[in-house]
């Protein structure tokens, strides 16, 4: 068996100072309401709990690696697939419906961004936890198995109280959007170094500074499972899916985000 490639990626930059929260709040608790909230939402964050979108997501990021293919190239990587697959699968996992997941990513953005302000950043906050109050409200007593319907089956029994269901859905997504959004970094590197491209196909990938994102303290660590995912369906899709993939431009031309918590292309020009 051949030694695992390592991709080691530069840290993430440090957060904007509104999109670590407050102490007192969720993220800050320690035993035992911290257990309590974890407990909560354990389930879909488990190996199981990820599985369970696995298939649809891989549905999902064929549609748009197809749609990709047929427009021709070049292409926008970071527009076709990289922002729009994390996004579909972080929110398919939070519960959160398709008509509103473009609504939540702006807030996310908001939050994960300094190049807006903190004004508008904490009044995304705001309108985020009011959308996830909600919408967990409304699934008080529901069975399901995704994050919003697990937090309102805990309401209902008494477990946590709606804010604090809130406050929570509000950590964990833009948690997962920061854990996803490293796939344009990833792939840039990937791409600008086409021997380690050739290399991951052949052998195992182990990615490390993925999961990151999830971590405030000791408290936070549910992301790796998710960015395993994510990782491995994108590199089966574009590495091996797509032949020929590589940067239509130099290297040092792609432009990467201001601003923003995560250091990641703007724009990712591919051709194939």
């Amino acid at each position: 068996m051949s030694e695992e490639t390592i991709i080691e990626t530069p840290p993430v930059s440090r957060p904007a100072p509104y999109s670590v929260p407050a102490l007192g709040a969720v993220g800050f608790l320690d035993a035992p309401d911290h257990a309590r909230l974890r407990r909560s939402v354990a389930a879909a964050f488990t190996a199981r709990g990820v599985e369970r979108v696995r298939r649809r997501s891989r549905r999902m990021l064929a549609e748009l690696v197809d749609e990709m293919l047929q427009d021709g190239p070049p292409a926008d990587l970071i527009e076709a697939v990289l922002s729009p697959f994390p996004l579909a699968v972080i929110c398919e996992l939070m519960g959160v419906p398709a008509a509103d997941r473009q609504g939540v990513h702006t807030w996310t953005q908001l939050v994960l961004s300094s190049s807006h302000g903190a004004e508008a950043g904490e009044k995304a906050k705001k309108e985020m936890g009011a959308y996830f109050s909600e919408l967990t409200g409304l699934r008080e007593g529901s069975t399901g198995e995704d994050v919003t319907s697990l937090l309102g089956a805990a309401v209902g029994c008494g477990e946590l109280t709606l804010q604090e269901a809130a406050d929570l859905a509000v950590l964990l997504q833009i948690g997962g959007e920061a854990v996803t959004s490293n796939s344009g970094r990833m792939f840039f590197i990937l791409l600008s170094r086409p021997e380690l491209a050739e290399r991951l196909r052949a052998e195992p990938i182990h990615v490390t500074h993925l999961d990151l994102s999830f971590d405030l303290g000791p408290h936070y660590r549910p992301g790796g499972t998710l960015a395993r995912l994510v990782s491995e369906l994108l590199m089966d899709a574009l590495l091996d899916g797509v032949p020929g993939l590589r940067l239509a431009v130099p290297a040092e031309e792609v432009p990467f985000k201001k601003g923003a918590l995560i250091r990641e292309p703007e724009t990712l020009p591919v051709t194939w």
